[in-house]
């Protein structure tokens, strides 16, 4: 299998080996290429410098020779003033009489002021090559005063000393370094590519064990702020996918009973009417009559699955009107009229105020049959179930559904909405599908309502939410 080459490590270690080459270009061209631009650069601003001191102690009357003979010595330049007419004011020569200035024949010197009486600053500098020495030299002439009316004239000439050597020994000493930087660079950012890849590394085999399922492995990431909060991450990550994952095969288990139980009661049923009752109509009619019923579970279940995977996915449509909520309530009370009578079951309903709310109809509809259906399930053998409406302020009222069954343990609470979860039943038949309580917290998230559960073990449960409207009447007790 062909080796990615894009890791973490070569991505880091191949960006320090380009910045690290960038200095070292950089390096080369300052000291190699630029070198010898820049000296010639700097020599000229000196002697441009030099000139103009000169100048104002002329100007100021403060010309002493002494003081020309140093700063020529200092600066390692030829210097000569000369008057209006060409005479020589002042000389100091470096060269032996190989200097420009004082080597050279009076009509050199006369094109030389020339062009720099040709000037409107009154300035001239030129490169020329010294015959004797074969070098570049600087020469610079300024004229003293106007040049419409010249008082004198200074001419400067030094040495562009030749590089070639200084340069040969730099580029030596920068080869050295460069290579000894190169090396150093290339082994640091290797280091440091290790350093930083190795939490990833880490994390990265820990994710491919808990890929394979290992939902205990424990990710390390240490060594950085960020691929610590990484690992707290999937550490919490891992943690609740093994939850999830528990309750998921909790959930098929649920399921797989709940589907088997109706299939074989209607497939018992069914050979039954074919080989016992088929001739008997009312033995025909009752099996044919649990049948249905078993059939009408099946439905149920699967209308429960289909309409949780709608409102998890947010495909399920929120249709708002407008009703009055206590109505509502008292509404579907008066169809449990009949579990009442028959099953013996008290139901107490208390609602303070009239209030109206804006939601879909249908879908608390489905919120209060499920709230009262688990109730029902879960309360104790007094079979007694209380309703309570509470308006708490004037746009809130709370709805609370209470059971006195046997409560649920504390640590039970946070898993109680959870579609994978399923509590134990209770000794009497259940109503419903046991997914109930996942497509209210659905339902009630989809409307912006609060809701939640509060329990004591052996008192009971309840459930209640809170929905937004208005109050419409004053008291509304039954």
């Amino acid at each position: 299998m062909k080796k990615n080459l894009k890791t973490i490590r070569n991505t880091v270690w191949i960006y320090f080996a380009i910045f690290i080459t960038s200095i070292l270009i950089l390096l080369w061209f300052t000291f190699g290429v630029s070198l010898e631009a820049n000296y010639k650069k700097l020599k000229t601003s000196s002697i441009f410098d030099i000139a103009s001191y000169i100048l104002v102690d002329w100007s100021a009357d403060e010309f002493t020779e002494d003081k020309l003979d140093r700063l020529a010595y200092e600066n390692n330049m030829c210097v000569l003033i000369q008057d209006a007419y060409g005479n020589r004011v002042y000389s100091y020569d470096m060269m032996a009489d190989k200097c420009l200035v004082h080597g050279i024949n009076a009509i050199e010197l006369y094109k030389y002021r020339a062009a720099a009486l040709n000037t409107q600053s009154g300035m001239y500098y030129t490169q020329v090559k010294n015959p004797r020495f074969n070098t570049d030299t600087l020469l610079f002439v300024m004229v003293l005063g106007d040049v419409s009316d010249p008082s004198g004239y200074i001419f400067l000439n030094t040495s562009l000393e030749p590089l070639d050597s200084t340069i040969d020994i730099v580029h030596s000493q920068i080869l050295r370094i460069s290579i000894m930087l190169l090396v150093l660079g290339l082994g640091i950012s290797y280091f440091l590519a290790r350093l930083i890849e190795a939490p990833i590394v880490r994390i990265t085999k820990s994710a491919k064990k808990m890929g394979e399922g290992d939902y205990s492995v424990k990710f390390d990431g240490h060594g950085y702020t960020e691929t610590e909060v990484l690992a707290d991450t999937l550490n919490y990550a891992a943690t609740e996918i093994s939850k999830i994952d528990s309750l998921r095969r909790d959930l098929i288990a649920n399921i797989s009973h709940d589907l088997r139980t109706p299939l074989t009661m209607v497939k018992a049923y069914a050979e039954m009417i074919r080989d016992l009752s088929g001739d008997n109509p009312q033995k025909r009619q009752e099996h044919i009559g649990i049948i249905i019923e078993e059939s009408d579970r099946l439905a149920a279940l699967v209308n429960d699955i289909l309409d949780l995977s709608k409102l998890e996915s947010g495909t399920a449509e929120i249709n708002r009107t407008k009703f009055s909520i206590t109505k509502k309530i008292h509404e579907i009370m008066g169809r449990y009229t009949l579990l009442s009578e028959q099953k013996g079951y008290n139901f107490y309903v208390t609602a303070d105020k009239d209030f109206e709310i804006e939601a879909d109809i249908i879908k608390i509809e489905q919120v209060l049959y499920n709230l009262i259906n688990n109730a029902v399930n879960y309360t104790g053998e007094s079979k007694t179930v209380y309703i309570t409406q509470t308006v708490t302020d004037e746009n809130t009222a709370r709805i609370e559904i209470t059971d006195t069954g046997a409560g649920i343990e504390p640590e039970l609470l946070p898993l109680i909405f959870d579609r994978y979860y399923r509590a134990e039943k209770s000794k009497r038949e259940v109503i419903g599908t046991g997914l109930g309580l996942s497509i209210v917290k659905q339902i009630l998230k989809q409307h912006n309502f609060k809701f939640g559960v509060r329990s004591e073990l052996n008192v009971g449960s309840t459930f209640w939410f809170e929905v937004k409207g208005r109050v419409t009447g004053e008291d509304d007790n039954d």
